[in-house]
């Protein structure tokens, strides 16, 4: 490097024009890189070689818009003062940036004056340098200035970050002992379960012995009204003096009962004293405080309770939902749900009644408002409230409500059946497949009405608002007329090309899943409808249940038809990302292993000890690259209980895209028909499905080609989005 070899180098001043101008030029990058102009003008002005209008220019020219540029600029000013402009530039290094000028020239700067050329005067040149030495000071000073500031800083952010970490260990300590008094909460809970549970103990065998000593009493009373004669005076008394006994006998275990509940109650009332005073002063739950009746049974913390239950939505108003649990939120003053007890913030766990002396039982633990308010207004006469407190819910609950964070405490997805338009008073319109996030099935405007938004395809996302009919208000279809159904071998179909409604159809005869169970359905059974056989169920459901999932990256790849499929699954499986799975070679046994675990998805065309196993594709997946799957739609239930939701997609066939695939059909042993025919038999089975399903309109490729380019493009889409699986009906 020149700046190690500072001796050798030559003196400006016997240096020619062209011999400085070359030294500058082969090192125009570095000075351009490391040179500030501005601090090099005031120099070149005094040595005459720039003017003020080249200042100007250099500083203020639009052109030259970053550093770099502008002193690339100031050098071709420079080369035209010629030898001059070369000099004073190499002093205004020597000065400014003596490294930079050490490793230009090869020789140490120095700031005696018989190294200077002479373009400045000597009085100039010394008291230029004495402003440049005073200006370096002072940038020196304040660089020092700086240090001190940050050192100041980094002793003050020591110190900070040694005050957190103290209190870190402080709030460490905190917890754990918040952590001890909560395990010593729990504990005394459960001594006060254990003692509620022996005081209802106490209470049913207290209320037995005052029945049984009311029983003496009576018999003790008939057999006196009985009793005539001297000639039985003796047997009478016998029995009396027995029946007595008896009684003084029933009396001392009452006076025992009594002094057993007494002492089980004061102890109850110190630990329940302890027990809320260590939750801040919280009240104490009337249901915790109340004398009860001796209908209440006490299962943990689960309160049953029995009344009187007529009008039973006239006693009770009600809030929540599926998500937040059901509450009671006001009762009646004076009604028999009152009388018992029952007070807002407990949670309706289970109804209960009797109807045409059958017992019927409703399990409110995860229904929506709608089946909560509807199972609550089918109770007659006496009826049973299995209730559970949860305040700090209840609490949350309201103040959602009361800040309109929410409207109810209802929140579940919805698969959508049957396509909608819009209606008045701000009804969605919804088409069939939509996704839609149910947020109340008792809207304030229209209580027959449910509040719905639709869902972003690839994050759980409200988008688009409105109200939407519930299920039992298009219960009776009449719209499907207007949809076209016919019944053809077998299948039902849609005549129109758009699809408007889709038929679920299930193996068994079934109820809703969102339909309250009922302990006895066979006589609770509720028309859906549509039309139910012995062995199968069709019915026109407007909406079905789904939950989201959020599978990894690179999911299968199933493509229909199959004929279709078999011929572009090689083609898929050359793609980088993607590999076709091969069926496994398995013995006897290990067949038989795997076909009672259901790992088996499908047997090879090989033979029966060649299959297509849930471990196949699971190996692929593991990869992180796509599988394709060279099966049919049986396959897609068993991935599903596995865990494995597969892209499915479809492409539909006419006799015109049949043609477009002719010769590859040809190449397969195929014939146009069979394509055709394949498609026409597996399209209906889509609708069964538990899950979405992408369909490619056969006028949207024009060859294998583009066809392809279509798949690649619908699995790069289809990857990102949720899949919505519906419970399996089969």
């Amino acid at each position: 490097m020149a700046g190690e070899c500072v001796s050798e180098g030559r003196d400006l001043k016997e240096m020619g024009e062209e011999e400085l101008w070359e030294l500058i030029n082969d090192n125009r990058h570095r000075i351009s890189l490391g040179v500030r102009p501005y601090i090099l003008i005031p120099y070149l002005r005094q040595a005459r070689v720039l003017t003020e209008m080249d200042e100007d220019e250099i500083i203020s020219c639009h052109n030259l818009t970053n550093r770099c540029m502008r002193t690339s600029y100031m050098l071709d000013l420079l080369r035209t003062q010629g030898r001059n402009g070369a000099v004073a530039l190499l002093e205004g290094l020597m000065i400014h940036y003596p490294g930079l000028y050490t490793q230009v020239t090869g020789r140490k700067p120095s700031t005696e004056p018989s190294r200077f050329s002479g373009l400045i005067k000597y009085s100039e040149l010394t008291e230029y340098l004495v402003r440049a030495v005073t200006g370096m000071q002072k940038e020196l000073q304040e660089a020092r200035n700086e240090a001190g500031k940050m050192s100041t800083r980094c002793a003050s952010l020591e110190s900070e970050i040694s005050q957190i970490m103290e209190q870190d260990e402080k709030s460490r300590h905190l917890q754990a002992e918040n952590e001890r008094m909560r395990r010593h909460l729990c504990t005394l809970q459960r001594e006060v379960t254990k003692l509620k549970d022996e005081k209802c103990d106490l209470y049913m065998r207290y209320t037995a012995a005052i029945e049984e000593k009311s029983a003496v009493n009576k018999r003790l009373h008939d057999l006196n009204l009985q009793v005539s004669g001297q000639a039985i005076y003796l047997v009478v008394t016998c029995v009396c003096v027995q029946l007595l006994d008896q009684k003084e006998c029933l009396s001392l275990q009452v006076q025992q009962l009594t002094l057993d509940c007494n002492m089980h109650e004061q102890k109850d009332i110190v630990i329940q004293n302890f027990f809320y005073s260590s939750l801040s002063g919280t009240s104490v739950p009337p249901f915790l405080m109340r004398s009860r009746p001796k209908a209440i049974r006490i299962n943990g913390r689960v309160l049953s309770i029995s009344f009187q239950g007529e009008t039973l939505l006239s006693q009770l108003t009600v809030v929540g939902g599926n998500k937040t649990g059901v509450f009671v939120h006001k009762v009646t003053e004076g009604s028999p749900a009152h009388t018992v007890g029952i007070s807002p913030g407990a949670q309706i766990v289970e109804v209960s009644y009797e109807l045409n002396q059958k017992a019927l039982r409703m399990v409110l633990e995860d229904s929506t408002l709608e089946e909560a308010m509807w199972a609550l207004s089918q109770v007659t006469g006496l009826c049973h409230l299995s209730l559970r407190r949860r305040e700090d819910d209840y609490a949350a609950l309201l103040k959602q409500l009361q800040s309109n964070e929410t409207s109810s405490g209802d929140s579940f997805y919805v698969r959508v059946n049957i396509s909608l338009p819009t209606g008045p008073n701000g009804t969605l319109a919804v088409s069939c497949n939509d996704i839609l996030h149910v947020t109340n099935t008792r809207h304030a405007d229209s209580e027959d009405s449910w509040y719905a938004s639709q869902v972003h395809p690839c994050q759980p996302l409200d988008l688009q608002s409105g109200t939407l009919p519930p299920i039992d208000s298009i219960q009776n279809i009449n719209c499907a007329n207007s949809f076209l159904l016919c019944h053809q071998d077998g299948h039902l179909v849609a005549q129109n090309k758009q699809k408007a409604v889709r038929i679920v159809s299930t193996g068994r005869q079934g109820r809703n899943p969102l339909w309250v169970s009922v302990e006895d359905e066979k006589e609770m059974n509720t028309d859906t409808g549509g039309t139910c056989g012995r062995r199968s169920c069709v019915t026109l459901m407007p909406y079905t249940l789904v939950t989201p999932h959020y599978p990894p990256v690179c999911r299968p790849i199933l493509l229909l038809p199959t004929v279709l499929g078999r011929m572009l699954n090689k083609k898929l499986a050359s793609w980088q990302g993607f590999q076709l799975c091969d069926p496994e070679v398995l013995s006897p046994c290990e067949h038989a292993a795997r076909l009672q675990r259901s790992d088996i998805l499908e047997e090879s065309e090989q033979g029966t000890k060649s299959c297509y196993t849930l471990q196949g594709v699971e190996k692929i997946m593991k990869k992180g690259i796509h599988c394709v799957l060279p099966l049919g739609l049986d396959c897609v239930r068993r991935l599903h209980r596995a865990d494995i939701f597969p892209i499915i997609i479809f492409v539909g066939q006419s006799a015109r895209s049949a043609r477009k695939l002719r010769s590859k059909l040809q190449r397969h042993s195929q014939r146009e028909e069979q394509l055709l025919a394949c498609s026409r038999s597996e399209e209906p089975l889509l609708d069964k499905l538990p899950c979405l399903y992408r369909s490619v309109a056969p006028d949207s490729w024009c060859d294998q080609t583009s066809l392809l380019t279509n798949l690649r493009t619908i699995i790069w889409e289809e990857q990102k989005k949720i899949v919505w699986v519906e419970p399996d009906l089969w």
